[in-house]
């Protein structure tokens, strides 16, 4: 009978033991890694990750002062646009609004 104890004691604080370094991992968020980049239009261009997606310039910026426009093609749902007026050199990222889903890649345009 002591040994019956014994083992299910053991099998108990492996189990509490799991519990925990499962809780702790499920804890840790990772990182976002970028699934793609979209096409570049003068410098500029979409970079989308799973469900969210940015508008992007590279490190010496917007190669000319106007208006772009980034869409994220969204899996299952319409696609979201946004415009963004630039300055020439302009560096900025502008979050675009997420897909439900996830994002399957942003063309980029200038006008």
């Amino acid at each position: 009978m002591r040994m019956n104890s014994t083992w299910r004691a053991r099998a108990a604080s492996t189990f509490a033991g799991l519990l925990v370094v499962g809780g702790a991992a499920a804890m840790v968020a990772p990182q976002a890694v970028a699934a793609g980049d979209g096409n570049k239009v003068h410098n500029c261009f979409g970079r989308w990750y799973n469900t969210d997606w940015d508008q992007k310039c590279g490190s010496s910026g917007a190669g000319f002062a106007g208006t772009y426009e980034s869409t994220a093609n969204c899996s299952l749902e319409p696609d979201n646009t946004m415009t963004q007026w630039r300055a020439k050199g302009s560096t900025a990222t502008y979050d675009g609004h997420d897909c439900d889903w996830s994002v399957s890649g942003v063309s980029t345009f200038y006008y």
